[in-house]
């Protein structure tokens, strides 16, 4: 509520906007803090989805390899765990199954 309140208010600090809310600056702060990361899992969910669904037949690891092309700081263990909850899975290739056997008769082809 007070940050969206001090992107209207601009000449408001967050010690008065605190104030008038009647929450502390530590408990603004603290709550600050805990949205943070929240945010940054959801802009790694959304590039997770996004190079999933662009390369179908990639699995965790080149995924993670892309991520970190692109400059985020992310471990295999949570683009797989990210690609799990969200049902990500890459599409495999079929397995190789011999076709049947033909015997071929002598005398005829």
């Amino acid at each position: 509520m007070i940050r969206t309140q001090a992107e209207r208010q601009g000449a408001l600090g967050i010690d008065r906007m605190c104030g008038l809310a009647g929450v502390s600056r530590a408990g603004y702060y603290r709550h600050w803090q805990a949205s943070q990361p929240a945010r940054e899992e959801t802009a790694v969910r959304d590039e997770v989805q996004r190079l999933s669904l662009e390369h179908r037949f990639y699995g965790y690891r080149r995924i993670t390899a892309l991520l970190r092309q692109s400059g985020w700081a992310v471990n295999h263990k949570r683009v797989q765990r990210l690609r799990q909850t969200d049902n990500l899975l890459c599409i495999t290739g079929r397995t190789f199954r011999p076709g049947p056997v033909r015997i071929s008769v002598c005398g005829r082809a």
